[in-house]
């Protein structure tokens, strides 16, 4: 698949070395803890704990990237680790599995302890649990109810959650035998309170026409959002991006020219992190992402202040969109879509993310009938390209862009 070489932001050069450095101290500093990346205020604890969290999930995205997840998931299958896994599950599994001398990006290190919360995909427990069994390091776990109307949310999810996270806090004293300070707790709150402040507004000058960021753009400033959350090198990293983001959509600069961008696209699920190019291909035949789901929905959503820490985190526990319902999913998909001008929705019907998946027909029927823009499924997997078909994806894209016409 050729593409056209294109400029990307200046920023993305500042993301891989915070990315890299990262990496490195996953390999070099201790406690250690594998977190969860979903709306996970343990994040921000672990932070604020002197705790270097490492994260399988964004691991396995860049082995996908590297091309060096399909033998981590192997590995992972021939320990009797079903297919039907989550392929981050799998990958994470199979680099835990395998005697690799030369890990991509170095490896994420053996953990002191692990860290997750249940407002995730609901196997992650079980995931979390088998790294516990394998690895016999203590497990932190934040218990979050389900939100199905977040309209009307009950108060006492709150006081809930506020509990939860106070317990989690003291497990994690004990076990590490130090005491979290509530000052440097607040202090991770309001870093990560003010990455999400830069986050929100870059989304939304991504109203603007065209477009100042595309997906890859966007994906890669989640490394910021999530993996740095409740430091201060993340929230100056997001001000960065801001900044940058601002002068490029004052300016009238895009990924594509205003004459170049034909058509506003939104991107349903998670990305194929090993085939980015595709994306490229969008963009040459004059269509923009402005927006994805799946970075809009999940991180970055709550606002938290930092003179009640515990709160901050506690709402942040109980919002995104893998803790919420269909119908509020699809509601705001509904909304955005016209607030961006999208045009066209290309939804990858995404084997690995049931969660982010189920549903995911419902949604583009409702799109088309309410909205009348034409819908594209993709199928395939995030991480684990066996399963995907260049040429059975091409061959719909193509179908789509002819849809769209000129």
């Amino acid at each position: 698949m050729e593409t056209k070489k294109r400029e990307r932001p200046a920023f993305n050069r500042d993301i891989a070395a915070a990315m890299k450095k990262h990496y490195s101290h996953t390999q070099t500093r201790t406690p250690l803890a594998h977190t969860l990346m979903s709306s996970n205020p343990l994040i921000e604890v672990a932070y604020a704990a002197g705790i270097q969290p490492s994260f399988p999930e964004n691991y396995a995205c860049v082995c996908a990237a590297r091309h060096a997840s399909p033998a981590y998931c192997e590995t992972a299958e021939a320990h009797h680790y079903t297919q039907d896994l989550c392929s981050y599950c799998r990958n994470n599994l199979g680099y835990t599995h395998l005697d690799d001398g030369e890990p991509v990006n170095g490896g994420i290190g053996d953990p002191d302890l692990l860290l997750m919360t249940s407002s995730a995909c609901s196997h992650y427990f079980k995931w979390w649990d088998t790294l516990h069994e394998i690895h016999q390091k203590p497990m932190v776990f934040v218990n979050t109810p389900r939100v199905m109307d977040p309209q009307n949310r009950p108060d006492f999810y709150i006081d809930f959650a506020r509990e939860e996270i106070k317990a989690a806090i003291r497990e994690i004293e004990t076990i590490l035998d130090i005491s979290i300070s509530r000052d440097k707790l607040a202090r991770a709150v309001y870093q990560s309170d003010r990455t999400v402040s830069y986050w929100q507004k870059i989304l939304e000058l991504q109203k603007s026409v065209p477009a100042p960021l595309g997906l890859s753009d966007l994906s890669n400033a989640l490394f910021v959002l999530i993996v740095l959350a409740g430091t201060e090198e993340g929230a100056d990293l997001m001000e960065k991006i801001y900044q940058e983001t601002s002068v490029r959509a004052a300016a009238g600069e895009g990924v594509l020219d205003r004459n170049e961008e034909k058509h506003r696209l939104l991107w349903m699920n998670i990305p194929f992190w090993y085939n980015l190019k595709i994306l490229g291909y969008f963009e040459d035949r004059g269509c923009a992402f402005p927006m994805s789901d799946y970075c809009q929905y999940i991180w970055g959503v709550t606002r938290m202040d930092s003179e009640n820490p515990i709160e901050g985190l506690a709402r942040k526990a109980l919002e995104g969109e893998l803790n919420t319902s269909l119908d509020a999913h699809i509601d705001m998909l509904i909304r955005d879509i016209q607030a961006y001008g999208i045009n066209g929705v290309v939804a990858h019907s995404n084997r690995s993310c049931r969660v982010l998946s189920v549903g995911l027909l419902d949604a583009a029927s409702i799109i088309r009938e309410e909205l009348g823009i034409p819908v594209l499924i993709l199928d395939g997997d995030h991480a684990d390209e066996r399963v995907y078909s260049e040429a059975e994806t091409m061959t719909r894209i193509d179908t789509f862009l002819e849809m769209l016409g000129g």
